[in-house]
C-alpha cells in the first residue's frame, strides 16, 4: 500500500494501527478516529505533543507487543521536528509539543540545545527506522505528516541551509505523503477562518484552536486516497462532531465519541 493506492480497502485488515502526536488523538476525532470507525480492531498510539521520537518508540513498542503482521494495515503521521519527549520512570512520557510553545524546557536549554539541522536529520532517520521495520513485517503501511519536515516552526517558514540534509534524504522525505498544512490548508494555518473557538484557562478571549476539524481530517484523507469509500455511519459521525466542534457552546471535549488510546509501557500497562 505504502504510498501507491489511492484508495483504502478497509475489509482486508484484521487489525488498524496509528501513530502520531494531537493530529492523530485529539479532543474531538481525526483521521485515526475515521478509519477506526472501518476497522473495529483499532489501536491508536498517540499523544498530543508527541514528537518523532515518541512516534518511533511507539512503534517498535507495538510490533512487539502485538506482534504486528500481514493482515495489519500501520498508518503513521509524523509530527514537527522541534520537539523534545522523554521517558521517566514514575512520569511517563512527557510530550511538551513544539519547543516554541511549551514551558518544559527552558530558554538557557533551548539556546544551547535547540537546532533545527540536528533535528531534521534525527526526525528523517526516525521515519527511515520506521519505514524499514514496517518493510520488513511485509504489511500494508502508509506514512504521512502534520506538516513539511523542513518548516521552522510548524509554520509556512522554511528553515536555513538544509539543502545538504534534504538532497541526502530525498528518497526517505519523497515516501512520505503531502503533509496536512499542504492538503488542506494551503501552507497557511490561518487559511480556514471558520475555527473552533472556546474558552481555555490561559487566556480570557476565546482560544482559537487550528487543529484540523473532524470534517477537515475526513478532507484530507479524501484528498489523500482519492478513490477511497467510507460507510455512511462513518460520515454522519464526522458531521455529527463537526457540527459539535464548531458550535459556540463547545468545550474541547468529544472523548465520549473517540477510541480508547491504547496506553504505553510504563504508563499504566505492564503488558502482563
Amino acid at each position: 500500500m505504502q504510498n501507491s493506492t489511492s484508495s483504502i480497502d478497509f475489509k482486508k485488515y484484521k487489525r488498524f494501527f496509528a501513530f502520531g502526536c494531537s493530529f492523530t488523538t485529539y479532543s474531538w476525532p481525526t483521521w485515526a478516529d475515521i478509519i477506526a470507525k472501518e476497522i473495529p480492531d483499532h489501536y491508536i498510539y498517540a499523544k498530543p505533543g508527541a514528537g518523532n521520537f515518541y512516534i518511533f518508540q511507539a512503534l517498535m513498542e507495538a510490533i512487539i507487543h502485538h506482534k504486528i503482521n500481514t493482515d495489519d494495515l500501520v498508518m503513521i503521521m509524523f509530527s514537527n521536528i522541534t520537539r523534545e519527549d522523554r521517558f521517566i520512570k514514575n512520569q511517563g512520557w512527557i510530550t511538551p509539543g513544539n519547543l516554541y510553545h511549551q514551558t518544559e524546557y527552558s530558554q538557557e536549554f533551548l539556546k544551547k540545545y535547540l537546532c533545527h539541522h540536528g533535528y531534521l536529520m534525527r526526525d528523517l532517520n526516525l521515519v527511515q527506522g520506521c519505514k524499514l521495520a514496517l518493510e520488513n513485517i511485509g504489511c500494508d503501511y502508509d506514512l504521512m505528516s502534520m506538516v513539511p519536515f523542513d518548516s521552522e516552526q510548524s509554520n509556512d517558514k522554511k528553515i536555513d541551509h538544509v539543502d545538504y540534509i534534504l538532497r541526502f534524504y530525498k528518497d526517505i522525505i519523497e515516501s512520505v505523503r503531502p503533509s496536512v498544512m499542504d492538503v488542506v490548508f494551503n501552507n497557511d494555518w490561518e487559511s480556514r477562518p471558520h475555527r473552533p473557538e472556546y474558552f481555555v484557562q490561559w487566556q480570557k478571549q476565546k482560544y482559537r484552536d487550528n487543529h484540523p476539524t473532524p470534517a477537515e481530517h475526513l478532507e484530507f484523507l479524501q484528498r489523500t486516497y482519492t478513490d477511497i469509500k467510507f460507510s455512511k455511519f462513518t460520515l454522519e459521525f464526522v458531521n455529527t462532531c463537526n457540527e459539535v466542534v464548531l458550535s459556540d457552546n463547545f468545550v474541547n471535549s468529544l472523548h465520549d465519541v473517540s477510541p480508547v488510546i491504547y496506553p504505553r509501557l510504563g504508563e499504566g500497562t505492564d503488558y502482563e
